[in-house]
């Protein structure tokens, strides 16, 4: 099974490679052969040139086009829209940078939120900790900064249950940053209040409640605390099952009901636009979390042990986001290879060890992925994170990869970075951290953080300064793989 695998990756890898042939042939044939002193290639053209044949390759395929140890597939990390796509037997790859068409000039919106500018973008309603260990997170879709004003004589936006009942309300003067998120969690039970948020802070509540939300059971949100004008002119979003009788509090047919396990599971709204499906390939298609008024097409599950609970199988983790956690920013942060001067898919910037490691989710051995990051903001990044967008993780079919994000550590590596050719130089590339709580004893997977540990308020990333970053994927199955990330940043 696996030479033949192995054929069909070689067959694939033929035909890429036979395009990026053509495509050079078809650039370089304007030229003649025989070059003058005139034409001959200083430092920089070179550099130029390799920067062009790496963006042509990228926007050319967004699959692999070359082999190296190990993996076939690419890499796509961009700074509105983090993707790759990569797999994990024969190796090869890419990275492709796109900007964030959706970022908006922030701002103060003084007008009451109407239907989809404030909407809930993960959930759960039981947890390790039993039927109270639950939050809604909330998003601010608006395009710019919120200031909470209830649509009446009411003191907020109401979160209540399809009985009728707030559960918390977000008062009003609240401001709600852009693409900013808020959490209401259920202080009996919730387990998630060390899972790191914002500077020095964590994911605790922005607001409490103590009354349990039964499982499958219909959650709104109401741009008024006033219970008697929970209505649907009223209603900003909702989120239920298919067994929610009461179609105000849920959207198209619903989310299909859950077997009610206390697992660390988590519904998010799909940053991707992929559905969370291992199997879907190609680059994301958004980076923003998906609202189309249907939660059956618009959310994803996932849990910590891949669990088959009745709404889809797929690793990943819970992420509650409140007021202090840091924002989507990727059209702010520009991404490039460790060294450009280098192929996507070879050391430095890509390192296959085949050492296995099945205490550390990587039986198959690591696919190591180095990227540098440079801050575009205009000012100081004191935090700087990234969210696992799309991934090829369990349960992947046969042919495709199985990876697992992992925490990792500081590297001294060797580039050779512009002008290409005159000279290596040592660079120490950062480690990246698996966020817990919860607990990942199986790796990272959808929805999973990774933090850059090096910036802080005690040494931020400064405007126009780049931080080297790595990227470590335990392998548990090889295979074509994909994975893709969000950048989250704070001032």
């Amino acid at each position: 099974m696996f030479g033949k695998e192995l054929r069909v990756r070689n067959q694939l890898f033929v035909i890429c490679i036979g395009l990026l042939i053509l495509s050079l042939a078809i650039s370089a044939s304007a030229k003649p052969r025989k070059k003058s002193k005139k034409q001959k290639e200083t430092a920089a053209q070179k550099e130029a040139r390799i920067r062009r044949a790496n963006a042509e390759r990228a926007s050319l395929l967004r699959l692999s086009i070359q082999r190296s140890d190990g993996l076939d597939g690419s890499f796509t990390a961009n700074t509105g829209r983090s993707a790759v796509r990569a797999s994990s037997a024969p190796s090869s790859g890419m990275v492709q940078f796109v900007g964030d068409p959706e970022l908006a000039a922030r701002g103060i919106a003084p007008a009451t939120a109407s239907a989809g500018q404030i909407i809930i973008s993960e959930f759960r309603v039981r947890g390790p900790n039993g039927a109270n260990d639950e939050f809604i997170e909330l998003y601010n879709a608006s395009g710019a900064d919120h200031t909470v004003a209830d649509s009446g004589a009411g003191t907020g936006y109401a979160v209540a249950a399809s009985n009728g009942v707030a559960r918390c309300v977000i008062p009003n003067g609240t401001v709600i940053p852009n693409k900013g998120h808020y959490l209401c969690v259920n202080s009996v039970g919730y387990s998630l209040a060390s899972y790191p948020a914002g500077n020095g802070t964590t994911a605790t509540g922005d607001a409490t409640y103590t009354t349990d939300i039964p499982d499958n059971a219909g959650i709104a949100i109401f741009n008024t605390s006033i219970a008697a004008n929970f209505t649907l002119p009223n209603r900003l979003d909702a989120v239920g099952s298919t067994s929610e009788a009461n179609t105000l509090y849920k959207e198209g047919t619903g989310y299909p009901a859950l077997v009610p396990f206390s697992i660390d599971y988590a519904f998010y709204r799909d940053t991707c636009g992929k559905a969370g499906s291992i199997t879907t390939f190609g680059a994301c298609s958004r980076d923003t979390p998906k609202d189309t008024d249907n939660n059956a097409a618009d959310f994803v599950f996932v849990d910590t042990n891949g669990t088959s609970a009745g709404a889809g199988q797929r690793l990943g983790a819970p992420g509650p986001q409140n007021l202090s956690s840091p924002i989507q920013r990727n059209a702010s942060v520009a991404a490039d290879l460790l060294d450009i001067c280098a192929a996507a898919s070879s050391p430095p910037n890509r390192v296959r060890d085949f050492t296995s490691d099945p205490a550390n989710n990587s039986t198959f051995g690591t696919l190591d992925v180095r990227l540098t990051f440079t801050n575009n903001t205009g000012g100081n990044v004191t935090r700087m994170r990234f969210n696992v967008v799309d991934v090829t993780t369990f349960p992947a079919p046969s042919g495709i990869a199985d990876l697992r994000p992992r925490t990792s550590t500081a590297v001294v590596v060797t580039v050779d970075r512009p002008p290409c050719g005159s000279g290596t130089s040592n660079v120490t590339v950062q480690g990246t951290t698996l966020e817990q709580p919860p607990s990942q004893p199986n790796g990272g997977g959808f929805n999973s953080t990774l933090s850059a540990g090096t910036v802080t308020l005690a040494t931020p990333l400064a405007n126009g300064a780049s931080l080297d970053s790595r990227f470590l994927l335990g392998i548990q199955q090889t295979g074509t793989f994909k994975f893709y990330l969000n950048v989250e940043l704070l001032p």
